[in-house]
């Protein structure tokens, strides 16, 4: 079975985190780690892709995150049946 593309306005659950790695003592002063962390296992909706495929979604007003699909499980919905 081919793994569904997302598109624009699917509702997808993040179901991980990239991982974040510095240079040898580089600090992490931006917390870039932070908000991939604290969007796993909740749900967004994709607002758009960049040139490379990694999926826009808002979880805060103000953010955008940048994130790989691999990362996102399209969420089924309640009304769908097997």
């Amino acid at each position: 079975m081919a793994r569904r593309k997302f598109k624009v306005g699917d509702k997808v659950t993040v179901i991980g985190s990239p991982a974040v790695s510095f240079t040898p003592g580089v600090k992490d002063e931006l917390a870039n780690e932070k908000p991939f962390t604290s969007m796993v296992g909740k749900v967004y909706t994709v607002k758009g892709f960049d040139k490379i495929g990694n999926a826009e979604l808002w979880p805060k007003r103000s953010d955008v995150v940048w994130i790989e699909p691999e990362f996102l499980q399209l969420r089924r919905e309640e009304t769908e049946q097997d």
